[in-house]
């Protein structure tokens, strides 16, 4: 029996250092990109990493054949039990309602997919979780007090205290069974199955109509298959567990009679191995079923493993460039000169506002007065002699020498301000003239009709 408990726990071991690897593999794909199902699935990351982790001292190494006596045993166990079992059954209320918030996402996606991007946001997943993280934190508190430690001739030993069913019976029925059968299986299981075979039918009646599939669709089929896998295997390594707990509810002396010990020892070191299987290869899964995960997977593994080679190829190809720098000095420093002037030119294009860009493209009817480009203006005006404004407002020059549209550009150079006082219309230019109220109202004549034609494009 002991032979057998050892190679069990060899066993363990090894999926534990394999599930680590993975499950921080996982952690670093799923990272990388923030939606709702990242995030829960990189929250089940690192439960199970974290479940790995707890399970050595828990599982793997009271098994071991590293203990000098059996008091050194029994020590190490009092403090396992008292302090870090605890936390692996918080670890394990999260994985358990983690499953159930991955199930309902992946029923979201698949029978409500109009609601999806409403519902299942990450930031609603990270505040679902965070209750989650609480309630089992919460529901698990209690048990830090089902043993104790006491002090014994040869060392410390622990005692049962709310684990004795007969000085405990309430705790034992009513919390240990009755509340675990219904929060971390009817409740959890119970959703899980329905919400699951709703998901089975809808993808049956899809695959139907296959060809009528988006793209978009079919990945989320796709999706939804491997964690149907993933919900399924973790149904299945769970059951084992609940049912040993459940039968040592009724019967308080299973591990100790000696008619039910061997086989209850066996069931519980299976069951161990069970838990820690199920949070070992769930990367294996997604390596299996997800292509995207694969592609991220070899991208972070060749990057980590690249880095340095990528470094001395950096470093080697600059050492290279500056000696070729050093020899064509004349020719570099014109490269530098022409390649600055290109750099500042798309600088001032990528600065201008995405209004201007679209004033550039609009034909010059379309464009508003504001936004038309300064060069527009400047080509108008430059038609136009500076004495315009004067012998337009004097009646001299030669005729047709003004048009109005020149006049109004030729104001517009000069800096001209509208001005009404006196119920008098008048333009006061730059150096404090006034002109006439008679060209003042023809400005503003001309200037409305210019625009009235500015509108109509037919």
């Amino acid at each position: 029996m002991e032979n057998l408990q050892q190679v069990v726990a060899s066993i363990t071991l090894m999926i534990v250092v394999v599930g680590c690897l993975g499950n921080l593999l996982s952690l670093f794909v799923f990272l990388r990109h923030a939606s709702s199902v990242n995030t829960l699935l990189a929250a089940l990351s690192i439960v199970d990493l974290c479940l790995l982790l707890f399970a050595v001292p828990v599982f793997v190494l009271p098994s071991l054949n590293i203990w000098s006596s059996q008091d050194s045993l029994i020590h190490f166990l009092a403090y396992v039990l008292k302090f870090v079992y605890p936390i692996n059954l918080m670890l394990q209320t999260c994985s358990v309602y983690i499953m159930v918030l991955i199930t309902m996402e992946r029923w979201t996606a698949v029978c409500r997919p109009l609601q999806v991007r409403i519902w299942c946001t990450a930031r609603a997943t990270r505040i679902a979780l965070l209750f989650i993280a609480i309630f089992a934190i919460a529901y698990n508190m209690i048990r830090f007090w089902e043993y104790s430690i006491t002090e014994t001739p040869t060392g410390k030993a622990y005692v049962r205290e709310l684990r004795d069913i007969e000085k405990h019976p309430n705790y034992m029925i009513g919390y240990y069974t009755g509340l675990y059968l219904l929060t971390h299986f009817l409740i959890p299981f119970g959703i899980i199955i329905v919400m699951n075979g709703h998901v089975c039918k809808s993808i049956i009646m899809l695959r139907r109509a296959r060809q009528m599939l988006t793209r978009q669709q079919q990945r989320e089929q796709s999706t939804t298959y491997m964690l149907l896998l993933v919900t399924l295997i973790f149904a299945l390594c769970n059951t084992l567990p609940f049912l040993l707990n459940l039968a040592e509810c009724f019967k308080p002396d299973l591990f100790e009679a000696e008619s039910t010990s061997w086989i209850a020892y066996q069931l519980n070191d299976l069951s161990n191995l069970l838990v820690v299987f199920n949070s070992a290869t769930t990367f294996i899964i997604y390596l299996a079923f997800s292509a995207k995960y694969r592609q991220r997977a070899a991208y972070i593994l060749i990057w980590r493993c690249c880095r340095n080679l990528e470094k001395d190829v950096k470093y080697n190809s600059l050492a290279s460039r500056s000696q070729s720098i050093r020899a064509n000095t004349n020719n570099s420093s014109i490269y530098h000169r022409s390649s600055q002037a290109q750099v500042q030119i798309e600088k001032q294009r990528m600065n201008e506002s995405p209004t201007q860009r679209d004033a550039l493209l609009k034909p010059l009817y379309m464009a508003k007065r504001s936004d038309r480009a300064v060069s527009e203006y400047n080509e108008r005006i430059k038609r136009v002699p500076l004495a315009s404004i004067s012998s337009a407002a004097t009646g001299s020059g030669p005729a047709g020498a003004c048009t109005p549209a020149n006049l109004e550009h030729e104001t517009f150079l000069n800096g001209s301000i509208k001005s009404s006082s006196s119920k008098r219309l008048s333009t006061i230019s730059a150096n404090g003239n006034f002109l006439e109220p008679s060209s003042a109202l023809l400005f503003e004549h001309k200037r409305d009709q210019r625009r009235s034609s500015d509108i109509n494009i037919f």
